[in-house]
C-alpha cells in the first residue's frame, strides 16, 4: 500500500474505474458521497448501506490495494489528520446556522476543486470545438436536463443550430445518427446514470461527431469522449449539489463567445 499512501480514496477508485463490478460501483458511490465518514463504519455496516455482501466489500478493498477493510479505514483517518478537506467533517452540526455553514464550505471547496482540476489545454480545445461547430446537441435527463437546457440557451448566442434532447417523439439514436465530424454532442452524465444516458454514451464511439462529456466525481465508465469535464460535487447531504455545474455553464459561454468572435474576424 506504500505507493497509494498519500492518495485519497476517490483517486484510487477513479484509477480502477474500468475494472469495477456493479457491486463495486454501488460501494464506490457510498464511499465517494461521504469519504470522511468511512472510518466510522464497520465493513458490515458499509455493506448494508451499499446493498452488497460482506465478501464484496472485502474484494473491493483489495482492488484498491489495501490488505483489509481496517487498513482502508486507517488510510481515511490518516487523510483526515493531514487536513484533507473532504475527510475533516465526519459528523455535521445539528443547528441551522451550522448546517448552512457546512453547505457553504462544501460548495466553495467543490468549485475550487472543479476549476483547479480542469486541464487548460483540453478546456481550450473543447471551447474552440463548440464555438466552431455547425450543430451542437445537448443531452441531459433529471438534474442534467435543466443544466443541458441552460447551457444550450447560453451557447445559442454563439451557435444558432442547437438541439436539446431528449425531445418528444424522437429517439436519441435518430437524432444523433445524422451528425457529422463538424458537429458536437454535449452530454451531462450526472450521478446515477439512467438507461437513456447509458444508451447515449454507448452511441458516442459510433458517431462521427465530437463529444463533450460533463460528469461528476462518481463517473467511472471506461468511455473516452473527445473531451471530458469532471465537476466535484461532494455534499454534506444525500442531495446532489449543482453549484460547480452552474459555474461552468455560466463561465464557459463567455469563452465560446470570445473564440467565435475571433473566428468571425478571421473569416
Amino acid at each position: 500500500m506504500s505507493s497509494n499512501q498519500r492518495k485519497p480514496l476517490s483517486l484510487l477508485i477513479h484509477e480502477r474505474a474500468g475494472s469495477l463490478s456493479p457491486a463495486d460501483r454501488q460501494l464506490a458511490d457510498v464511499i465517494l458521497s461521504f469519504p470522511g465518514e468511512i472510518a466510522s463504519y464497520t465493513a458490515v455496516e458499509l455493506a448494508k448501506m451499499a446493498g452488497i455482501s460482506n465478501a464484496a466489500v472485502s474484494r473491493f478493498v483489495q482492488k484498491l490495494g489495501f490488505r483489509s477493510y481496517e487498513d482502508m479505514k486507517r488510510h481515511a483517518r490518516d487523510l483526515r489528520s493531514e487536513g484533507a478537506p473532504n475527510y475533516l467533517l465526519e459528523k455535521g452540526p445539528t443547528d441551522t446556522v451550522g448546517q448552512i455553514a457546512r453547505h457553504v464550505h462544501f460548495g466553495q471547496q467543490n468549485i475550487a476543486e472543479t476549476f483547479s482540476g480542469l486541464d487548460p489545454t483540453a478546456l481550450a480545445a473543447a471551447t474552440q470545438g463548440i464555438a466552431s461547430a455547425e450543430k451542437i446537441v445537448f443531452v441531459g435527463v433529471r438534474n442534467g436536463h435543466f443544466l443541458a437546457k441552460y447551457l444550450r440557451w447560453q451557447i445559442s448566442l454563439v451557435c444558432l443550430n442547437t438541439v436539446l434532447l431528449p425531445s418528444d417523439g424522437e429517439t436519441i439514436a435518430e437524432s444523433l445518427s445524422s451528425l457529422t465530424e463538424r458537429d458536437v454532442v454535449v452530454v451531462f452524465a450526472i450521478r446515477r446514470l439512467v438507461p437513456l444516458i447509458r444508451a447515449t454514451l454507448a452511441l458516442l464511439p459510433q458517431l462521427r461527431a465530437r463529444s463533450l462529456l460533463i460528469v461528476d466525481q462518481h463517473y467511472r465508465e471506461p468511455l473516452q469522449p473527445t473531451w471530458l469535464l469532471r465537476c466535484v460535487t461532494h455534499s454534506p447531504s444525500p442531495s446532489t449539489t449543482m453549484r460547480p455545474y452552474c459555474c461552468c455553464a455560466t463561465s464557459w459561454p463567455t469563452k465560446c463567445c470570445g473564440y467565435a468572435a475571433m473566428l468571425a474576424g478571421i473569416a
